[in-house]
């Protein structure tokens, strides 16, 4: 019986994604809330967005994963509730610049198509092209 790999399988990263979104899609509305900012994707109402929440929103998305990631938790409360953890590929927990570099390479695996999320499928670690990239992994976290 061949023992059970220790790597974040796809479905649980994508679970603590979803749970990540939702956590800063309430600070957006908080923010929203804040300053008297029309919510909604309509045309009208990004157009009407002053600068001051969007920098402050634009920031929180910028800073969110980074500062968890290499935190002592190692993982957003997403990734925590799911039980994975992000390191290096010694097991070590990241840097902010490494883990802040991780996301914005998260860019690169939206192109074309995903295809940068789909190599996780592809990986003897389940390594999507922005953790190849940095050298990262996502580990089940016991």
């Amino acid at each position: 019986m061949q023992p059970e790999h220790p790597y974040g399988s796809i479905f649980w990263r994508f679970v603590a994604f979803l749970v990540d979104s939702l956590l800063v899609g309430l600070v957006d509305a908080g923010v929203d809330f804040l300053f008297g900012v029309p919510s909604g994707i309509s045309p009208k109402a990004i157009a009407g967005l002053p600068s001051g929440p969007a920098l402050l929103k634009l920031g929180v998305h910028l800073i969110y994963w980074p500062l968890f990631e290499s935190s002592l938790w190692q993982a957003t409360p997403g990734k925590r509730l799911c039980s994975l953890k992000v390191v290096d590929l010694a097991g070590n927990r990241i840097s902010f610049v490494r883990a802040f570099c991780r996301n914005m390479a998260k860019v690169l695996s939206f192109l074309p198509l995903g295809f940068g999320f789909l190599m996780a499928f592809l990986t003897v670690r389940n390594q999507a092209l922005h953790d190849k990239i940095v050298g990262t992994v996502v580990l089940k976290s016991r």
